[in-house]
């Protein structure tokens, strides 16, 4: 891939090496130097006092993205025979160091408010077995069945919030968040925690039957291939304390008082995620606010 940035320090080195000899054959320091292959747009005229300035702004060109402290100092050994009147350029022709370095502002941070909403429903549900439990855990767990082939969901965890009074601009940013209070996995293959939306007609006293009543718009949107919005879930692979979800789209989407989200354990083999409930204090909880931002 051809490097922009390499070619343009490669003509400046050869513009450098041409004022050079020049200055070493008729000693006239206000000849000004073409920069002639540079294109039309870079095709500007410096003259020689200026060569040790070029070559700074032309190393910084180089300059890897993020390594703001590497100015890749170019090797500047003479040639051999040719006068070196390029260290005779005094200190203060050279950009100082500080105007190479990006500084942010000294602006302080604004201070931005959050909101946050906490379940005020949370279950979870063996439907394999049709039993709802509602106490200190949630538990999201996948089981694959050696014998049979076929996978299990002993535990599925429904959560479900009250955003009567949530107003939400364009800007704002929500994120779902639960605490893993324990983790376990068979083994090294790929596994994690799916999110999806749910319907609202259910409660902590609901059976098994109702719950399911209510995982059904998702699990026909799941079926239907052609129609199948997969910005409608939301993933997450766990292995931090706090598993996150961008639930944005779906706050500022919801028309009714209250929404729900089913999460279930998905990967290549058994996988098992107990997280806090409600009743512990360090439940599910909705975190919105504005994106952050500052003067620039």
């Amino acid at each position: 891939m051809f490097n922009r940035a390499l070619f343009r320090l490669m003509i400046v080195l050869s513009v450098c090496m041409a004022a050079s000899l020049a200055l070493a054959q008729e000693g006239n320091l206000a000849e000004p130097v073409v920069l002639s292959d540079l294109g039309e747009e870079d095709n500007d005229t410096v003259t020689a006092s200026d060569t040790a300035s070029v070559m700074v702004v032309a190393d910084d060109n180089v300059t890897e993205k993020g390594d703001v402290n590497d100015t890749g100092a170019i090797d500047e050994a003479p040639l051999s025979g040719v006068t070196d009147s390029s260290n005779e350029t005094t200190p203060s022709e050279l950009l100082p160091e500080e105007e190479l370095i990006v500084i942010m502002p000294d602006t302080p941070m604004p201070a931005s408010s959050m909101t946050v909403v906490l379940a005020v429903e949370d279950v979870y549900a063996d439907m394999e077995k049709e039993k709802v439990y509602n106490d200190d855990h949630l538990v999201c767990e996948y089981l694959m069945d050696d014998l049979y082939g076929d996978d299990e969901f002993p535990g599925m965890v429904m959560v479900q919030f009250d955003i009567s009074d949530l107003k939400m601009s364009d800007d704002d940013v929500g994120v779902l968040v639960l605490k893993a209070e324990s983790m376990e996995k068979g083994g090294d293959e790929m596994v994690g925690i799916f999110l999806m939306p749910v319907t609202s007609e259910w409660s902590e006293d609901s059976s098994a039957t109702a719950l399911a009543l209510n995982m059904l718009s998702t699990i026909f949107m799941m079926s239907n291939d052609d129609d199948f919005d997969f910005g409608q879930l939301g993933m997450n692979f766990g292995g931090d304390e706090v598993f996150a979800f961008d639930v944005s789209a779906h706050l500022k989407a919801a028309e009714d008082g209250r929404i729900s989200f089913l999460l279930m354990a998905v990967g290549d083999t058994d996988y098992r995620v107990s997280f806090n409930s409600r009743e512990t204090g360090e439940g599910p909880s909705l975190l919105i606010g504005p994106y952050p931002s500052v003067p620039i």
